[in-house]
């Protein structure tokens, strides 16, 4: 009995292992995120994760171009990208198994909104018209151009939008598009892959009220193999109560 309230008075010694697996645990399901930040700051996402959208919402749209059909879906959660916006702003971007994504954008440790998009094509460049892309008025041989005020688009089934640019001067025929490096991790990774996007953002009002779709084109370099390619992400603003993530 002694033994006892001695112990209960001293405090019993610290469980050093106990702390070491406690941190061992949190740095895995953590890897890839900001510092700081855990997978319950962005809805239970995380790497090697699954995770499924209700995408119901979205149902009464019929001039969406985006592809919906992958709501309900279990989905892994294959690499996570980060990029550093400076002033206490980052975007975290969970990539999936299917080609799309998550991008939640942070502002001072805070989830502030999220959008998912969806790789919708993928154009590889040689690097001289990836030059000719991201300079003034860039047209790739497809007859993209990176930064123009007004973006048409077209499904595979033949169903047209024009999109308006977010980003840029506005008035003007052509802006530069926004220079974002990203820091990817994967399982595999040993050292994070670093890629060097030269993005523009356009968006067109659905219709209804309140409902966006967006585009955002990204001329993309990867530093690891040297590939240049020019992606286009269709998206739509994700609500987190919709995300389900294990």
């Amino acid at each position: 009995m002694f033994d006892k309230i001695k112990t209960l008075l001293t405090g019993a010694a610290p469980d050093h292992k106990g702390q070491e697996a406690y941190d061992h645990q949190h740095a895995r399901l953590a890897r890839g995120l900001p510092l700081g930040m855990s997978p319950e700051d962005f809805a239970g996402m995380r790497l090697d994760g699954r995770v499924t959208f209700d995408l119901l919402a979205l149902a009464p749209y019929s001039d969406l171009l985006f592809d919906s059909s992958m709501g309900g879906q279990d989905l892994h959660i294959a690499a996570v990208g980060t990029v550093d916006l400076g002033q206490g702003e980052t975007l975290v971007r969970f990539y999936l198994e299917n080609d799309t994504w998550v991008q939640a954008s942070v502002a001072s440790g805070q989830v502030i909104e999220y959008k998912l998009f969806d790789f919708f094509q993928v154009q590889h460049l040689a690097n001289t018209e990836f030059d000719r892309l991201i300079n003034e008025h860039g047209v790739s041989n497809a007859g993209v151009s990176l930064g123009k005020d007004v973006l048409p688009l077209e499904s595979e089934s033949g169903q047209a939008a024009s999109y308006a640019r977010v980003w840029g001067q506005q008035g003007v025929p052509w802006s530069p598009p926004v220079l974002l490096e990203e820091e990817v991790t994967t399982l595999e990774s040993v050292i994070n892959r670093r890629v060097i996007h030269h993005c523009m953002l356009y968006e067109r009002q659905l219709e209804g009220e309140g409902r966006y779709e967006y585009v955002l084109l990204s001329g993309e370099v990867d530093e690891e193999d040297r590939s240049y390619q020019l992606v286009t992400n269709l998206g739509i603003d994700l609500n987190p109560n919709n995300i389900r993530a294990v």
